[in-house]
């Protein structure tokens, strides 16, 4: 992808302390000498970096990498510091590390992920959480995020469909130039229902959303059964996913170093790498910086 047209200034958080965020982001910022990068996060863990916005981890440091109230404070105080500079123009596009909903928990700030806060701060209600991992292949968006697959069926409605669909297809249109922006809806069900013998949700909820976005001139196709939606996805530019696992799954085993993570319907280009924490491998020099430096990739090529 070409990202020689600007000089894009590039905010990238660190996420949680304790976790691989600060060697990825190091590691990664590291492979673009010639972008104006920032960090935020911990200045003694950043130091090699020559910019950096400091935000230091305040409390108990945690012995060994793990969840703790002090890494969750330090990843979202980073987070909101990177986001005023957006919002002040003083950044053009956000990069995020991981960060833990444990460590955000306990230190009394209970989120959603990076999405929810994103979307609170930005005064944008339902912006959705896709994925990219290569040019050539669809932006996978989901329609439910971090839900309970219990909780799944009952969240579903038709206009909750219809919105993502429109939000994805604008997203196609304008952040990634692609012109045809042809959709394929998944089912919930397996077989997509198959005709209300496994489920009516299909019927129910999917099938009228599709048939008023048809009508209004989208390029829209399904219910498509999970199981082979992944198989002949070039036909299509962009996929929607009822639920966490049944997008998550097949990027991440499609491209899961190249895999990123994009939040659509932002006023601004954010994107993260599609991995997490990592605590069990943190500061043993093993965290691979690949998604992260394709974060940064995505963010430039986006914000141009």
């Amino acid at each position: 992808m070409d990202t020689t047209k600007k000089r894009t200034r590039i905010a990238v958080t660190a996420g949680d302390p304790f976790g691989i965020g600060p060697e990825v982001a190091l590691a990664a910022a590291a492979q673009f000498p010639d972008e104006a990068i920032t960090l935020y996060g911990d200045p003694q863990q950043l130091a090699a970096h020559k910019n950096v916005v400091a935000v230091p981890v305040l409390g108990e440091r945690t012995a060994a990498p793990g969840p703790s109230a002090a890494g969750g404070a330090a990843a979202l105080d980073a987070l909101h510091h990177a986001m005023a500079d957006l919002r002040d123009k003083k950044q053009d596009v956000l990069v995020t590390a991981p960060m833990s909903k444990e460590s955000c928990a306990l230190s009394g700030r209970v989120v959603d992920g990076h999405t929810g806060v994103l979307g609170r701060f930005f005064d944008v209600a339902d912006p959705l959480m896709a994925f990219v991992w290569d040019e050539a292949e669809p932006v996978v968006a989901l329609l439910t995020v971090h839900v309970p697959l219990k909780s799944v069926a009952r969240s579903l409605t038709s206009a909750k469909v219809e919105r993502a669909v429109r939000l994805l297809h604008e997203s196609l249109a304008t952040r990634f130039r692609r012109e045809r922006a042809r959709i394929g809806v998944l089912g919930l069900n397996p077989h997509a229902g198959e005709r209300g013998l496994m489920g009516t949700e299909e019927s129910d909820h999917i099938e009228p959303a599709i048939r008023r976005l048809r009508a209004d001139g989208l390029d829209v196709v399904g219910p498509i059964p999970g199981d082979t939606a992944f198989v002949d996805r070039t036909r299509f530019d962009g996929l929607l996913a009822m639920y966490h696992d049944q997008a998550l799954a097949p990027v991440k085993a499609l491209g899961f170093h190249e895999a990123v993570n994009v939040t659509l319907g932002l006023p601004i280009v954010r994107t993260s790498p599609a991995h997490g924490t990592a605590f069990d491998i943190a500061g043993k020099n093993e965290a691979n910086p690949a998604s992260m430096a394709a974060a940064i990739r995505w963010a430039l090529h986006l914000g141009q």
